[in-house]
């Protein structure tokens, strides 16, 4: 760290009192000798300043430093004629910044795009294979696009995570990327639509504090069974799906009695979901953890887990993959789009207190 002018001051101060020629100096604090000291350190100083700014910007970057750099990205403020995309970057302080003059802290911050950030590359060594020969070696390097930096962003909107504006911000974010990165290093950027997901849940709930109409009792239990069902049982559901096609579910199912708006199951999976951190893993047994800890909730039980990549609204939905085996997972996205959750939950009354042992 640069020492302080002041520091510099005393430093040469000290000297100049080992030196017996200089004894003679008149102490004044308006002596012409004291005016430069105080010129010689502050010049010290700034050398000082500039060296240590050069010492930091001239290491290698990390993975951090493109994640910062990403973050602090400005869109579309203080526009150059001679720029087409909008971005004017200036240098300063021995690195490129924005142009933030004249713009409040308010406009600042709004022009700060990119809200979430995931920097991330794959190691050789987690693609090779034992006793590969040279031809597979360099057909995984390239398929698997090791030594490059992959970078996720996404934004927020509405207060959910969103993917920044495909092409116009992501094409100046790029161009902001191209011109700040290391020379000779491959940069791939992302900003995606959220994930799909849907969930299937079995959930044995407190009938004295969550609400669940009788008539449909009958068809959550046997819904919530894993194995096939008799002939028997599969009599009764199949008149239960005739019966709902009249009268459907009740949609206060799993609402608390005292306030039939709120839905502990639902939003403990929504909230859940909303702390997961950008690019973070989906872990079901945190899950259910979360799910455990709202209120009337005895005992969850996680039925299923299917997860797919978005898709365009023109196009096709793709079959979401079932994922139920796998404890844990990354969304491509980084996030999951919250408009498309889907989240099926057998309620079951927890009436195992009355059982006979």
């Amino acid at each position: 760290m640069a020492r302080t002018i002041a520091e510099i001051q005393n430093e040469i101060l000290e000297e100049k009192k080992k030196q017996s020629s200089l004894s003679g100096l008149t102490e004044s604090k308006t002596a012409i000798w004291q005016l430069w000291i105080n010129i010689v350190a502050t010049a010290i100083w700034i050398h000082e300043k500039i060296v240590e700014k050069n010492a930091l910007i001239s290491r290698p970057h990390t993975l951090n430093w493109y994640r910062e750099q990403a973050l602090n990205f400005h869109y579309g403020i203080s526009l150059d004629p001679d720029i087409s995309n909008g971005i004017s970057l200036i240098w300063k302080e021995g690195s490129y910044q924005f142009d933030t003059t004249g713009l409040t802290d308010t406009e600042i911050e709004n022009s700060k795009i990119i809200k979430h950030c995931a920097v991330s590359e794959i190691d050789l060594e987690t693609v090779l294979k034992p006793n590969a020969n040279i031809e597979e070696i360099f057909s995984d390097y390239f398929h698997n696009k090791v030594g490059v930096v992959f970078i996720k962003v996404a934004t927020v909107r509405d207060d959910k995570i969103s993917r920044i504006d495909v092409p116009n911000e992501l094409f100046a974010f790029k161009e902001y990327i191209a011109k700040i990165k290391d020379a000779g290093n491959q940069v791939y950027i992302t900003s995606d639509q959220g994930d799909n997901l849907k969930l299937s849940l079995n959930v044995y709930i407190d009938p004295l504090s969550i609400f669940i109409n009788p008539k449909d009792i009958g068809y959550y239990q046997l819904k919530s069974l894993s194995r096939d069902l008799n002939a028997e049982e599969q009599i009764k559901l199949s008149k239960y799906e005739e019966d709902l096609a009249v009268d459907p579910l009740d949609t206060r199912n799993g609402s608390l009695i005292l306030n039939n708006k709120e839905f502990p199951v639902l939003n403990a999976v929504k909230d859940h979901l909303k702390n997961i951190e950008f690019n973070g893993a989906f872990v079901k047994t945190y899950l259910v953890d979360a799910i455990q800890k709202a209120e009337g909730i005895k005992i969850p039980i996680l039925k299923k887990v299917e997860t797919g990549w978005a898709t365009n609204p023109s196009d096709e939905p793709k079959t979401l993959t079932n994922v139920t085996n796998i404890e844990y997972f990354i969304p491509n996205a980084g996030y999951f789009d919250m408009d498309t959750l889907q989240v099926e939950v057998n309620y079951i009354p927890y009436t195992f207190y009355r059982d006979k042992q």
